[in-house]
């Protein structure tokens, strides 16, 4: 690549063949969204070269794409950053009053912990994760946490089958934040969204 005045790019082909190391072209660039690509390799590292023009990162659904998500933590004018469904890894307690200070939307993947979509061991662990997200709501209170939850893993001693369809339980293992005001909590829920608990304050 080679285009020193793009400013947006939007790339939604499953067989586009692309590293993130080729974004290096792109000096300018303001905003990147890459959706549902098996063929969109590298580690987010490689947007480091962009650290101080990118606003907006979106990278949902690219399995193939790896590193750490404090990587990006120090970009200056980050404010929506969605890594939805990829193998980028972290934990949400890595995060400091000074990393990503503009955000204003995030989506972390399941492999961080505290990421969208990220499976308990056990249903016991749910309180320490919502204690985590909770303190980091407190420290910023507008930032919108774009469709959170978490769920119990399958592989769980906890887990058990209770269902009319082999992939979605009727028990509820997932959980959901719920939040009325500054107060924050959370919920069991079936992954059909129906038959919640009731809220754990």
């Amino acid at each position: 690549f080679n285009f020193p005045l793009l400013q947006q790019l939007k790339i939604d082909c499953y067989y586009l063949k692309l590293d993130l190391e080729m974004l290096a072209g792109l000096p300018l660039l303001k905003e990147l969204d890459c959706y549902d690509s098996q063929s969109l390799t590298g580690t987010i590292n490689s947007l480091r070269v962009l650290k101080y023009t990118l606003e907006k990162v979106t990278i949902f659904d690219c399995p193939h794409v790896e590193g750490n998500m404090m990587d990006l933590a120090d970009f200056p004018r980050l404010k929506d950053l969605d890594l939805f469904r990829n193998a980028v890894t972290g934990d949400i307690r890595d995060i400091e009053k000074q990393d990503f200070l503009l955000l204003e939307t995030l989506t972390l993947p399941s492999g961080v912990y505290g990421g969208t979509g990220y499976e308990f061991q056990r249903i016991s662990d749910a309180p320490d994760v919502i204690s985590t997200l909770h303190s980091f709501k407190k420290q910023r209170p507008a930032l919108l946490l774009k469709d959170w939850y978490s769920m119990l893993s399958r592989d769980s001693p906890d887990w058990y089958p209770c269902s009319i369809d082999v992939y979605q339980s009727t028990v509820p293992f997932d959980v959901h934040l719920v939040q009325a005001g500054s107060r924050v909590g959370y919920r069991w829920i079936t992954t059909f969204c129906n038959h919640p608990c009731e809220v754990i304050w």
